[in-house]
């Protein structure tokens, strides 16, 4: 279903929100998963506190089966060679592992005036821009969320706000292998399959690839200036 460009910063600023735009951001490579949860909840409640900045982080996880709010483990179809995990983000069940990239804006979403609905269609148009870069069309499908090629899914979003900060975010398939995707029904939508940049071009697109594209559709997106950290402690 095609969908109009959306724009975040536009948004906000007819809000009249007047914020620093300047936002740091980290590239972090391959981290577990358990370590990024720990660390991302610690940030995100210094950020609200106002003791930390606002930063969006880009990691690949290793292979690790994630399960969002609405729980129990029906669409899991097979016996997982990987660990499944429960966190509080939207969604349901879904993989992680490396050529996938994940994105993690922690922002205070409240302050820059921003609802939850227009931050998750600002991160699939984020998703859209970056694939058109590469030039692959993708979209929003009407009652599913994420970004999709028909019924191919190319990136997951699932968000989590809690005292007007955001955590988790998306995650996009850069050239992860798809086989993770075949034991569980992932994000619980039966008539689907996973797919990936890489598949769809028809050559190999890498998260490395990938990163600098999305900083700027990001950025562009929502009208932020991202200024990358030299070094990040993951220690939460």
């Amino acid at each position: 279903m095609s969908a109009p460009a959306h724009s975040v910063a536009i948004e906000a600023k007819e809000r009249g929100v007047e914020r620093s735009q300047i936002v740091q951001t980290a590239r972090l490579g391959v981290v577990s998963h358990d370590v990024a949860d720990a660390w991302q909840h610690s940030r995100a409640r210094t950020v609200a506190q106002g003791i930390a900045p606002e930063i969006v982080v880009l990691l690949e996880h290793r292979p690790v089966y994630t399960q969002g709010r609405r729980g129990g483990r029906e669409h899991v179809l097979q016996t997982l060679e990987a660990p499944i995990l429960d966190t509080d983000r939207g969604g349901d069940v879904t993989f992680h592992g490396p050529g996938q990239l994940v994105v993690w804006p922690i922002l205070r979403l409240r302050e820059r005036g921003i609802g939850i609905a227009s931050y998750v269609r600002g991160l699939e148009e984020t998703v859209i821009r970056t694939a058109r870069a590469f030039g692959i069309e993708a979209d929003r499908t009407k009652g599913r969320p994420g970004v999709w090629i028909a019924n191919r899914k190319l990136a997951s979003v699932g968000v989590r706000v809690q005292s007007g900060v955001s955590r988790h975010g998306m995650a996009l398939n850069c050239d992860i292998d798809l086989s993770w995707f075949d034991p569980i029904r992932a994000c619980g939508i039966a008539d689907s399959s996973a797919t990936s940049l890489s598949v769809e071009a028809g050559s190999s697109i890498s998260v490395d690839d990938c990163a600098e594209v999305l900083e700027r559709c990001f950025s562009e997106v929502f009208g932020l200036r991202l200024s990358p950290v030299r070094e990040l402690e993951l220690a939460p």
